[in-house]
């Protein structure tokens, strides 16, 4: 059966995944869960898709990985973590309610979206390690403004470009909306610290890429308690700054495109896509398999048919808890992943951003 979602990544990344599969052939040493996969499996008979997928199914439905993750070789190594942090995941699903953290508005009428799962760059570990992402966005100890970007870009791209291809081929146009990905848990000591940084790295994104993104029509980045109110607009794409707590409870990451429209605003020909602040090492939904509604993570992925899409398990919406819930006898999402012995789908599912080499 056809995998309810797609594996997006970027070209960038696809390389890196690819020279390290080229190292383990030649006898690097790998983390103690890949290894554990790859038992008497063959190197050299797989292709990069394959790999990928294997190492995919490394992660465990729900996991934190600021808190659990050692990141020395004992469970994955750095580099793992670095291939893994770059993998995307763009899942169509229908939304019941508008996303709200708590109590949130249930839709008269579920909506349709997709959510496009990016990690965050993970600047903190509870284990004592380093954070697999610093070396890349810090320098003498603060954040590097180019290696963040540089971190995000190839994160975010694939997410946007599949935006922008999948609106378009429906003649459509994509509403965006953004929380402040890596600006919580995975902040670390620069939390507090980093919407900003986001900000400046998605307006210099646009400044970059906004043409060749024009089935987009708005990103609305929602950077929760951090940043201003503030509007800019990049070739055709409007990209609107509203913080959830500076006047705008009213517009969480999942109400329909048309309550995120403004003066002089048209968004009635668009479709909804929400970035969902993803994990390195977990499935996409992370905390919800066992059953929370907490973080950006379990709560889009409860208040949507999410878990459907990556299970193939068809569950029911309570609208009096706000989450949508596995079928009898299942009494969360982890169960079913156990209990149908379920891995994600890479190989023949995965779309590479740009598509063709440079």
């Amino acid at each position: 059966m056809k995998p309810g979602y797609r594996v997006l990544l970027h070209r960038d990344a696809l390389i890196r995944a690819e020279a390290y599969l080229g190292e383990l052939r030649s006898g690097t040493a790998m983390g103690g869960r890949l290894r554990r996969i790859l038992d008497k499996v063959v190197l050299e008979l797989l292709s990069v898709e394959q790999f990928l997928e294997l190492l995919v199914a490394t992660k465990p439905p729900q996991i934190f990985a600021e808190s659990a993750v050692c990141g020395d070789g004992s469970d994955w190594n750095q580099v793992e973590l670095r291939i893994l942090g770059d993998i995307v995941v763009a899942v169509p699903v229908v939304a019941f309610d508008n996303g709200l953290h708590r109590k949130p508005d249930v839709h008269p009428t579920p909506i349709p979206a997709t959510l496009l799962f990016v990690p965050g760059a993970l600047l903190a570990n509870g284990r004592g390690h380093p954070p697999v992402d610093s070396a890349e966005v810090t320098r003498n100890g603060e954040i590097d403004a180019a290696g963040y970007a540089d971190l995000y870009a190839r994160r975010l791209l694939p997410a946007l470009a599949y935006a922008h291809v999948t609106s378009g081929a429906r003649a459509r146009r994509a509403l965006v909306t953004v929380p402040g990905l890596g600006c919580g848990q995975f902040a670390g000591r620069f939390s507090g610290r980093l919407g900003s940084m986001l900000d400046e790295t998605l307006q210099s994104l646009l400044r970059r890429h906004a043409r060749e993104l024009g089935s987009i029509a708005a990103i609305y980045f929602d950077p929760y308690s951090e940043c201003t109110n503030y509007r800019a607009k990049f070739h055709s794409v409007e990209y609107l700054v509203r913080p959830l707590t500076q006047g705008n409870m009213h517009k969480p990451q999942l109400c329909p495109p048309s309550a995120y429209a403004e003066t002089g605003d048209d968004f009635a020909d668009c479709d909804l896509y929400s970035v969902v602040a993803w994990d390195h090492v977990s499935w996409p939904g992370n905390d919800f398999y066992e059953g929370a509604r907490a973080t950006d993570d379990g709560v889009k992925a409860a208040a949507t048919d999410s878990m459907m899409a990556l299970t193939g398990v068809t569950g029911t919406y309570d609208p009096r808890s706000y989450e949508y819930r596995p079928p009898p006898p299942f009494k969360t999402w982890a169960g079913v992943v156990a209990s149908r012995k379920l891995r994600m789908v890479v190989a023949g599912n995965l779309e590479i951003y740009p598509p063709h080499r440079e």
